[in-house]
């Protein structure tokens, strides 16, 4: 059994993420964001990637294993990125 935590899609769309296409090995989702586009990146081995892009130009906010759904919440906010359930 893992040690780490990836969000569930879920818990991702609760968040306003759509799920993409993406190369095998690999689960991604969006969402707009103020200034461009926030972009997950699960991967087959736990490891997660976070992206996002403003004004045509990649950021790479994280790139890592996370260890719980709190510790993914308080990866989003320190990157500046909203973690609460969209209500729409």
């Amino acid at each position: 059994m893992s040690a780490f935590y990836q969000p569930t899609a879920a818990l991702l769309r609760s968040f306003g993420f759509t799920q993409f296409a993406s190369p095998a090995g690999q689960t991604r989702f969006s969402r707009p964001s103020e200034c461009g586009q926030e972009t997950i990146v699960l991967y087959s081995d736990d490891e997660l990637t976070l992206l996002e892009a403003v004004n045509g130009q990649l950021l790479y906010c994280f790139q890592g294993r996370i260890a719980s759904e709190a510790e993914f919440r308080v990866l989003l906010r320190q990157v500046n990125w909203p973690a609460e359930v969209q209500t729409t």
